[in-house]
């Protein structure tokens, strides 16, 4: 990947503390930016922040704008909810393993990966969620 080249080679553009600074800042922008991007720039923007700021997912979790739902924010945010909730259903207490937005991943962007905006569901409830839904027959295909 070209980032990683720029980054890693001996002779490297990026020379000083101030270009690595607003290398820095320009990545977190994109990050947390609301603006629906390209994936392939927000992944090069965490890729450079990997670099320089290894935390870095802490740092900017709550402000961060997701766009695929591989995103290891994204990963990171289930598990959260999942815990939070004992891996059990909110709706009929059964074991839970989906973690389910309460505001629709496509409604609001800004809200993917906030922790207040998941609950915890199985997969019957998850399909009940969606019953209008045109995927809900993937979401119970899902079912074991």
């Amino acid at each position: 990947m070209k980032v990683k080249a720029i980054l890693f080679r001996k002779n490297s553009p990026i020379k000083t503390a101030k270009e690595q600074t607003e290398l820095v800042i320009e990545a977190m922008a994109v990050i947390i930016s609301d603006e629906i991007l390209c994936p392939n720039r927000k992944h090069a923007a965490s890729l450079i922040l990997s670099h320089f700021v290894p935390d870095w997912r802490e740092i900017v979790e709550d402000a961060a704008v997701v766009v695929d739902r591989g995103d290891p924010l994204v990963r990171r945010w289930r598990k959260k909810v999942l815990e939070r909730d004992n891996h059990t259903c909110v709706r009929c207490g059964k074991k839970g393993k989906v973690a389910h937005h309460k505001i629709p991943w496509v409604i609001s962007p800004v809200h993917r990966i906030d922790i207040d905006n998941g609950i915890t569901l199985c997969i019957d409830c998850h399909a009940d969620e969606h019953k209008n839904d045109s995927f809900k027959n993937l979401i119970l295909s899902g079912k074991r």
